[in-house]
């Protein structure tokens, strides 16, 4: 055999070991990279539990077990998610994503305190990481430490997100009631974002709390120059004009409002009450009954539900209503005048002469002065009298409302006014003989 048959051979006899050992790497490298790829997988089309699965067959390392809790939190499992990330924290306390993602799970079970501590430690890691101490400020926050809150917010520099920070301050003294302060965050957070909803929507509110309709009215029409779709500045909106007494502009924004979806307690309410105050009974009941469903304790909706019901003439659904108010409402309450006094009138209405007369007795405990006490003798001598034919006890009220009509002209002071109350007490002192005389007959 030559020299070139002889080096043909041991080449050929290294390439197939190289071959070989090549092979062999590959059956060892392969499985491991293709099972890498397998977990990838699952995780980029969420398909968390598998991914778990998986994972679970492997030989845990912190990068798998780091996986594993993410594919956790991801499913909503926290408590899992936590308990691993508690773990690696402790054996690996200077890793920074994981001390976040822990945070983060903290955070979404509502354990602030524990999401706060985990942000302190983050901070002894990186002291300069602004993003950690602005989630630890509004971790204080959710926790409903807002003395806290504010404190943290006021240290971020606010070249981080002025007008996150600004608009975070003015929650902060709003939850803490000092609104003139909130007020002014909210307006200089506003101005930092035009964009920004939230910061114009609890100005406004502050300012229709502070009953400033004018400064709500001009703050809320700019805003809704710039975005005409945001639902709660259109309802705070027509809210103003409400308050302001424009209730033809403030039924079109309601009406506006109703179109765009929202059908709040605010706008059916607000609704119902304007299309009464313009005297539209009809088309304002059928949106004070839905205020009524969506708040059974508001007495303001049932009181006016009830007399746009005897308005209607639906007379036996507004006593209903009367009722329901009556039981809703603290007998000190100067109301409740009222709510009898239209509760005896439905009566009255219906018929129900005995009924309304001892409604307006009722009435009587809650009159505060003269004038009332006047008027409710005379309905209830009135009803005794022409209706229900008991002359004896209507001749009592007759003369109880005489001496109210007297004190009423003792009250006056024009010649002419005292003059006309004279000539009416002369002719009621004639019915009332006459009526005495009657009286007597049917003993």
């Amino acid at each position: 055999m030559n020299y070139l048959q002889i080096k043909t051979v041991l080449i050929g006899i290294l390439f197939t070991l190289c071959s070989t050992f090549a092979w062999s790497q590959d059956e060892v490298e392969q499985p491991e990279q293709t099972g890498i790829d397998t977990l990838q997988i699952y995780i980029r089309n969420a398909q968390y539990r598998k991914a778990i699965e998986f994972i679970d067959q492997l030989e845990p390392t912190k990068d798998l077990l780091y996986q594993k809790a993410l594919c956790f939190r991801y499913m909503n499992n926290f408590s899992n998610a936590i308990d691993i990330l508690n773990t690696l924290s402790e054996e690996y306390p200077d890793d920074i994503p994981v001390k976040l993602q822990l945070a983060s799970c903290y955070e979404a079970v509502s354990q602030y305190i524990k999401g706060i501590d985990c942000y302190d430690q983050l901070l002894l890691i990186d002291s300069t990481n602004t993003y950690f101490e602005v989630r630890k400020a509004d971790l204080f926050y959710r926790s409903e430490r807002y003395n806290l809150a504010l404190d943290a917010y006021k240290r971020i520099d606010l070249f981080y997100n002025p007008n996150y920070i600004t608009r975070c301050i003015g929650m902060c003294y709003d939850k803490l009631d000092q609104p003139e302060e909130a007020k002014k965050y909210f307006a200089k957070a506003w101005d930092l974002n035009e964009q920004d909803a939230h910061s114009a929507n609890s100005l406004v509110k502050a300012q229709v709390k502070e009953e400033n309709y004018l400064s709500a009215y001009e703050n809320s029409e700019r805003f809704i120059k710039s975005d005409s779709t945001n639902a709660t500045m259109n309802a705070l909106n027509a809210f103003v004009y409400y308050n302001m007494d424009y209730y033809d502009i403030a039924i079109e924004r309601f009406e506006k409002c109703l179109q765009n979806g929202d059908s709040s307690l605010l706008v059916n309410r607000s609704l119902g009450f304007s299309y009464y105050l313009t005297g539209k009974e009809s088309l304002a009941y059928p949106f004070l009954q839905q205020a009524f469903l969506q708040d059974t304790t508001n007495t303001n909706v049932l009181f006016v539900l009830g007399r746009v019901c005897h308005k209607l003439g639906h007379y036996s659904e507004a006593i209903e209503y009367f009722l329901t108010m009556i039981d809703k409402t603290i007998p000190s309450n100067k109301l409740v005048y009222n709510i009898y006094k239209e509760l005896a009138m439905t009566y009255e209405k219906n018929r129900d002469f005995q009924l309304a007369a001892d409604n307006y007795l009722k009435t009587l405990n809650f009159t505060q002065d003269n004038t009332e006490k006047m008027d409710i003798y005379f309905r209830i001598a009135s009803l005794l009298d022409k209706d229900l034919r008991k002359y004896t006890s209507a001749v009592y009220y007759y003369k109880e409302y005489r001496r109210c009509l007297v004190n009423y002209q003792y009250s006056l002071k024009s010649e002419q006014e005292i003059s006309e109350v004279e000539t009416r007490l002369t002719a009621l002192d004639e019915y009332i003989q006459s009526l005495t005389e009657k009286a007597e007959q049917q003993k």
